[in-house]
């Protein structure tokens, strides 16, 4: 995988993948920047959220559970001092869908954390991950 990020001035940068896609990153308006763009924590638990997701949404569907809502919340607490990473953090999986049980959502989130999103496994080195589910 290449992907390059290219300074557009400021703090800013626009990070972009092998599939074209662009993502803009800046840094908060203490650091200098406009605090408008995702800083590049957010953007790692974002990739967080959106891997589980992923990992989920394939796996709820081999279960035939019919999806109808997942909404991943990801609270993290950085490290005090530089470098400020990650060492815990909160994954809040809220779903509902034709057929989806508790049982379905627990295994699915299980599988995925611990699994089969490549995020999570690479956080876990440094940073406690726990989890809680909700099927609405």
């Amino acid at each position: 995988m290449e992907v390059k990020a290219t300074w557009a001035g400021g703090m800013k940068f626009i990070a972009e993948g092998e599939t074209g896609a662009s993502v803009r990153f800046d840094t908060g308006v203490k650091w200098g920047g406009s605090g408008k763009d995702p800083t590049p924590m957010e953007g790692v638990a974002m990739a967080l959220a959106t891997c589980s997701g992923i990992d989920i949404v394939m796996i709820l569907e081999k279960m035939r559970v019919d999806l109808k809502k997942l909404e991943v919340k990801v609270d993290a607490k950085r490290r005090k001092g530089e470098p400020a990473y990650f060492e815990e953090i909160k994954l809040t999986f809220i779903a509902s869908g034709d057929g989806l049980t508790e049982r379905h959502l627990d295994k699915a989130v299980k599988l995925s954390v611990d699994k089969y999103c490549s995020v999570a496994v690479m956080l876990r080195d440094k940073a406690t991950i726990t989890y809680e589910t909700f099927v609405e």
